[in-house]
């Protein structure tokens, strides 16, 4: 019995592993192969003295990856990839954001659900694009190979659609709790930063975690290679994955409790995904294996990045605060009202600030909410450790009741918006300069929103004969001015003015109703009569920039600080 092991470039999954072993136990006189993607070698055992090196070299060859003349120093290079890939991720992270999902709640329109796919499908890319690689380029004409692009994503949309319905059924019995939410977030979090260094090479995973597809194929990965179908069951198998916003729709499938409803928008957010995922198996399928393999590198190192955030947000979701070194800042404990603690949170477009740091435990905490600027990202808020969670375009109080020492984490829905208070036992004897505090949570960290609508700015309505008018501005800023106060019973016209344009504010809507009005440049004119007193809140599409008409039963007699 011989023995020849190879040192193999291009392998960028556990897929690989299954097709090379496959292919090479076919050739007569080979009794064992083992392919190692993490390793990147594969050793072959045979009893045929007519089979050489070359024999295999030719076939590994053929099958679209190389035989390397000494092991591939890949790692040091996979590392300096990584050290660019965070340091790109830091610069987007802060300007334009990366993890931005439009706030996605039960009031959410199937079109906005479709739209969050469209938004979140650069994310897909990170964590799938690798795998679109690895299964979307053949061996034959590069233009014929676009269809396994279709096939993949088919596979998705269907998986995605199952995986729904599931959710809406289990969700009949199970109400999701910010702590499960948090560590759903942990979990896939954990498995996206394992998952990236596999595909880095970095490391090998146990058997149980390098799930193959072709495991669950009759036939094994021969089968596989050989059918048509092998996208759409790699598609399929997408469902499965641990990812951050395929988790963040899962959860909120879980939250529809119906069947059809779960499913109706997980198959719409898959649909959305399906562009630019589409367009990227298609470019990939005419670049070659030798530049694909280069791309699911690049994904590698994003999908680290990736997970660590999502990783930090489930902390956030759960109640767990970790604790770096910090700069040492006094701390304000919370007054005594009617054997209430009281706090006041502002909460602006740059996360949540608190008035007080220190509340006792076994008293009454409530927080009463000065909502300056909502927006997708800050709104609901949760204070996972107590199972509170409140929308505070509802209601602006948040009550809980502390009862054991140390950090209680205050969240935003995603976990990205947080800041903390701590309780103690008594509040008399503790010197408060201890309590650290840092940017991210003192004065409410703000991690990875796109822009987001600036401080309120109010303006009346003008009258005249036959009316009132109200003029609003647009821009990339945002709505200015975003709170609009109108006279009850007379007729209005809502004069806006298109000064820049975007992606972001080119729609507004009406949270609750069908009422979409598109933003154009110049000047657009809405009519409408207001018949009560109250508030009428408006977004842009992706709920990120937020205004208020206040109809009033007199202008004359409105105080615009107190708006």
């Amino acid at each position: 019995m011989q023995k020849e092991t190879f040192n193999v470039g291009g392998m960028v999954c556990g897929s690989c592993e299954g097709i090379i072993e496959e292919e090479l136990l076919q050739i007569e006189g080979v009794k064992s192969v083992d392919a190692s993607f993490g390793k990147g070698t594969v050793s072959v055992e045979y009893d045929d003295e007519n089979l050489d090196r070359t024999v295999f070299k030719e076939a590994i060859g053929q099958m679209g990856y190389c035989v390397l003349e000494k092991p591939n120093d890949s790692k040091r290079k996979t590392f300096a990839l990584a050290a660019i890939l965070f340091g790109l991720y830091y610069i987007v992270k802060n300007t334009i954001g990366f993890n931005y999902i439009p706030q996605i709640s039960e009031q959410m329109g199937y079109g906005l659900i479709f739209t969050a796919g469209l938004v979140t499908s650069v994310h897909c890319i990170a964590m799938c694009g690798g795998i679109a690689v690895s299964h979307g380029i053949g061996s034959g004409g590069k233009t014929g190979n676009i269809k396994p692009s279709l096939l993949y994503n088919a596979g998705r949309v269907v998986s995605y659609t199952i995986v729904g319905a599931a959710a809406g059924a289990i969700g009949q019995v199970l109400t999701p709790s910010g702590q499960l939410k948090g560590a759903v977030a942990i979990l896939a979090g954990m498995l996206m930063v394992l998952m990236g260094m596999r595909m880095l090479g970095v490391i090998s995973l146990p058997d149980f975690l390098s799930i193959r597809i072709s495991k669950f194929v009759p036939g094994g990965t021969g089968i596989l290679k050989k059918s048509p179908f092998t996208p759409f069951y790699v598609g399929l198998a997408n469902g499965l994955m641990p990812c951050g916003p395929l988790q963040t729709m899962q959860i909120y499938a879980l939250g529809t409790g119906s069947v059809l409803r779960g499913a109706t928008a997980m198959f719409l957010f898959s649909l959305g995904t399906v562009p630019l995922m589409l367009g990227f198996g298609a470019v990939t399928s005419v670049i070659g294996k030798g530049l694909g393999n280069k791309v699911a590198k690049l994904s590698g190192a994003m999908v680290i990045a990736l997970g660590v955030i999502m990783t930090g947000r489930g902390m956030a979701l759960s109640g767990i605060s970790l604790e770096f070194a910090q700069e040492q800042k006094n701390a304000q404990v919370a007054e005594i009202e009617n054997g209430v603690q009281t706090l006041n949170m502002a909460v602006t477009a740059y996360g949540y600030d608190v008035d007080a740091q220190i509340v006792t435990v076994g008293t009454p905490v409530r927080i009463n909410v000065d909502a300056q600027n909502i927006n997708g990202c800050n709104n609901p808020i949760s204070i996972p450790q107590y199972g509170v969670e409140v929308d505070i375009m509802e209601e602006n109080i948040i009550e809980f009741t502390p009862d054991s020492e140390g950090a209680i984490t205050i969240s935003c829905w995603m976990g990205m918006v947080t800041t903390k208070i701590y309780a103690v036992n008594d509040t008399s004897s503790i010197d408060e300069s201890s309590f650290e505090a840092d940017d991210e949570y003192a004065g409410g960290g703000f991690g990875g929103c796109c822009g987001a609508q600036g401080e309120s700015e109010a303006a009346i309505a003008e009258m005249d004969g036959e009316g009132q008018t109200v003029k609003m501005n647009v821009g990339w800023d945002g709505f200015s001015p975003n709170v609009l106060v109108v006279q009850k019973d007379i007729p209005v016209t809502w004069e806006i003015y298109g000064d820049e344009i975007s992606y972001c504010n080119k729609t507004i809507t009406i949270p609750g109703t069908d009422v979409s009005i598109d933003v154009e440049k110049g000047k657009k004119e809405v009519r409408f009569t207001p018949n009560a007193t109250g508030e009428i809140r408006f977004t842009c599409w992706m709920g990120m920039l937020q205004g208020r008409i206040v109809v009033v039963d007199d202008i004359e007699n409105v105080d615009l600080d107190s708006l």
